[in-house]
């Protein structure tokens, strides 16, 4: 466990704060619901008092898009952020931050946060960001939007700076994500045949198809693998994970969903970890693969580049290049040796500069400086 900073730099003293964390947790799943779980059940729960506010609703998905049940459930979330944040000192609300209608939600959650005196964070963690905020009209909603909030934080570098060009630069900064590093279950045999291990939405936006695309490509060479895929519905509805199901070739495995206790053994089940996304901002599966001593395979989008050292932990490829994701894929699968030098590089890699208690202590140090005097 990491030790935080003693003391708050304004006092003297170390203040144990009362954090209302906000956002979409189990049973919903993906980087957002993750991510809370590490904040609520590790270093800083040990040094604040954090509750958190579960805005998972049941129900189909409409992630982004103007429907009758997102507003009522805009309008009931709110209500429920101003109710749960009295007595607190912080209130960290967590959003994809994209598009229109995420940023207003999130508007409204801040706004309810601080009408009880809350110094309010907004975390943005949808990699999309850089590539929406592309219109003047859309730069003014955000600028507007985010004025409720003390701090507006980026999970990547290149929202970081996106945000900075739109906000005053010393209300934006940077904390990278992180992951829990427990000591990996043993790795289980796949009686000869390496497994490619795909984890996330079941979304095309995810880079899904290109992996099924690539996989045939490797059968076509007379490369034997197993692709199991791990994911459930996406925010954008059945109709995404559907134009997944529908086109995925027969060989593929797909999983469901696990809870987040049983990940540790399902990266032990597999040999490659591939991510050939879109777009993303710094996602926690290639992380988590990581920490599982997996090498790992993905796009060049977000900071995937920050956190996957290309030829030491893993491969970087171009993002919808199905012809190079196959050739490096094609590299690890016939070459074990390979994937056990790449996997123990990436354990080290996660050790040094993600790991779950680095997180922590600089989101430790975001609290301890906006927190208000005490009341």
């Amino acid at each position: 466990m990491t030790t935080l900073d003693p003391v708050d730099s304004r006092t003297g003293e170390r203040r144990r704060l009362r954090v209302l964390l906000v956002g979409k947790a189990a049973p919903d799943r993906g980087g957002i619901p993750t991510f809370l779980e590490m904040l609520r059940t590790g270093a800083l729960a040990d040094t604040h008092d954090v509750t958190l506010l579960n805005l998972a609703h049941e129900g189909t998905p409409e992630g982004g898009r103007v429907t009758t049940g997102n507003l009522r459930r805009t309008g009931r979330d709110a209500l429920a952020v101003r109710r749960a944040a009295a007595g607190n000192d912080v209130v960290h609300i967590h959003s994809a931050l994209a598009p229109a209608v995420t940023v207003l939600r999130a508007s409204l959650l801040a706004l309810a946060a601080r009408s009880r005196g809350c110094a309010v964070i907004v975390h943005a963690h949808g990699g999309n960001i850089q590539t929406w905020l592309t219109t003047r009209s859309r730069r003014a909603l955000m600028r507007f939007a985010m004025l409720p909030a003390h701090q507006v934080v980026a999970a990547w570098t290149a929202g970081e700076k996106a945000l900075r060009q739109i906000l005053p630069a010393h209300r934006v900064r940077l904390i990278d994500n992180g992951v829990p590093l427990d000591p990996p279950p043993e790795r289980q045999t796949s009686n000869g045949v390496p497994r490619i291990l795909y984890v996330g939405l079941l979304t095309p936006r995810k880079g899904v198809l290109d992996l099924a695309a690539a996989s045939t490509i490797l059968r076509d060479r007379g490369v034997d693998h197993e692709l199991l895929l791990l994911g459930g519905t996406p925010d954008e509805g059945p109709e995404a994970e559907a134009a997944v199901r529908d086109h995925l070739p027969e060989w593929a495995q797909l999983l469901g969903t696990r809870n987040p206790e049983d990940m540790p053994a399902v990266y032990a089940s597999a040999d490659v970890f591939c991510l050939p996304s879109w777009w993303e901002a710094m996602p926690l599966s290639v992380l988590e693969a990581m920490a599982g001593s997996l090498p790992v395979v993905a796009t060049d989008v977000g900071d995937i580049a920050r956190a996957v050292d290309h030829g030491r932990t893993g491969y970087v490829v171009p993002p919808r290049d199905l012809e190079r994701l196959a050739d490096v894929l094609e590299g690890l699968l016939r070459d074990a040796g390979a994937r056990r030098a790449m996997g123990d590089a990436g354990r080290r890699r996660v050790e040094s500069h993600f790991s779950a208690d680095v997180t922590a202590r600089d989101t430790d140090r975001l609290y301890m400086e906006i927190a208000p005097p005490r009341r």
